[in-house]
């Protein structure tokens, strides 16, 4: 247990500290780890590799593809100089435009596949207007947890939690929205304090872009038809899939062998543009924390958790469960700063049925218990501490640096940190107020 907790350790801060890109370092550190438990104890490189959550995996491919067809037909250079003109080049006004719509197609979409389409945007519309994007991307991350907050889609974990806990979308929509919603309008008064003065763009700048016609920047309008028909058909199989009876990777798979098929492109040259890398690295953090699930340390973390607010006899009353959702929020936010929320979930809602099961004070009627939102919410908007925190911050730090304009660790901690707190603050008291 010991040595797996140092492996993992070591790997975060060579992560977090090292210029030696974050692939190579987390497939590094899952190859220790897997060696040194293959040794040690009965894991096997087989079982590592089982946890590796291939949805995530193909989901995330399956969007890059479309993306990066999409790419090329100059649709994000025009969303990019509409969006701008919308705003009339108002630097701090698009930086809460490309947050808003980051939040609101998280919360429709998932926050992933938001930000696979924004990045390119955002990059596209920073370059025109001579604007670091570096600002603009990290609003748009931390807006694209927050969205992604609301509903079922949103996020991983919450699929993952409303698939044990037999949460129905509606339900799950109007018990999170409203935190979503006050944590949204948090981060925009941060992002005023934060940026105001970093995002103003140059009056010459300004004026050469409302002179343009964005219309001129479709390079392929016959590709763009296709591409979009391709596209409307995979968020349509999104929002259906349930009924079918389908996962989202297979709708996202299917639209990119679509896409590739009608588009007439090369599928090699499409499939070099997939960021390879960022797949490597949610692989190699799969396997590092299915390790620490293999030694029991995620157990023996979750037990603790329970055992706060329990009785000597390990039973909760529904008195001392408030203080548990309390805790539930405050611990998962920081756990999932550290362990990618996916996995933190996955671990997370067998404890949380198997503690609701076995005492019946906690079993309210009908009605979710708030154990479930508080564990959403902690690991949904803990996400927002560090990069590794949730998919969605590896998939921008990714492109950014790939594009040129790395983020280091500690500059997305830095405002990351500040917009976790406040927003599992405001998770606390909204728990408090609505169900206590």
């Amino acid at each position: 247990m010991i040595i797996a907790a140092v492996i993992f350790g070591i790997t975060y801060l060579a992560i977090a500290m090292s210029r030696i890109p974050s692939a190579i370092i987390a497939i590094l550190g899952a190859t220790a780890m897997v060696t040194a438990l293959a040794i040690l104890s009965d894991f096997t490189p087989h079982e590592a590799l089982q946890y590796v959550d291939l949805e995530v995996i193909f989901l995330l491919a399956g969007m890059m593809v479309l993306a990066d067809v999409m790419s090329r037909t100059g649709a994000f250079e025009w969303a990019a100089r509409q969006g701008a003109r919308l705003v009339k080049g108002n630097g701090f006004f698009l930086i809460i435009l490309l947050s808003l719509i980051t939040a609101v197609g998280s919360a429709l979409l998932d926050n992933v596949t938001t930000v696979v389409i924004m990045v390119p945007i955002t990059l596209s519309l920073c370059k025109s207007l001579d604007l670091n994007p570096i600002p603009f991307l990290l609003a748009e991350v931390y807006a694209s947890n927050i969205g992604g907050t609301a509903t079922i889609v949103g996020d991983p974990p919450n699929i993952i939690v409303a698939s044990q806990a037999n949460i129905s979308f509606s339900e799950f929509f109007i018990n999170m929205a409203p935190v979503s919603a006050l944590s949204l309008c948090a981060l925009f008064i941060l992002l005023y304090l934060w940026f105001k003065n970093s995002v103003t763009v140059n009056p010459l700048k300004r004026e050469q872009l409302m002179s343009e016609h964005p219309t001129n920047l479709i390079k392929d309008s016959n590709l763009l038809k296709k591409s979009l028909f391709v596209f409307t058909l995979t968020i349509i199989g999104f929002f259906f899939a349930d009924q079918i009876g389908i996962s989202p990777a297979f709708v996202a798979i299917g639209g990119a062998a679509l896409v590739l098929l009608f588009s007439g492109l090369n599928p090699g040259e499409v499939l070099k543009e997939v960021e390879w890398t960022t797949l490597c690295f949610f692989a190699g953090l799969f396997m590092l924390v299915g390790g620490l699930e293999h030694v029991g340390i995620i157990d023996r973390i979750s037990e603790w958790i329970v055992s706060l607010a329990s009785n000597s006899d390990g039973t909760i009353t529904r008195e001392s469960e408030r203080n548990l959702s309390i805790i539930m929020v405050w611990l998962s936010g920081g756990l999932s700063a550290f362990i990618d929320n996916i996995p933190f979930a996955t671990t997370m809602t067998p404890v949380v049925s198997d503690l609701l099961s076995t005492n019946e004070a906690m079993n309210s009627g009908n009605s979710t218990n708030p154990l479930w939102w508080a564990l959403t919410l902690g690991a949904d908007l803990g996400g927002n501490f560090t990069i590794v925190g949730a998919s969605a911050n590896v998939v921008v730090f990714t492109m950014a640096r790939a594009s040129g304009y790395p983020i280091s660790f500690f500059q997305f901690f830095k405002y990351g940190a500040v917009i976790s707190v406040v927003s599992l603050a405001i998770s606390c008291g909204y728990i408090l107020l609505r169900y206590y």
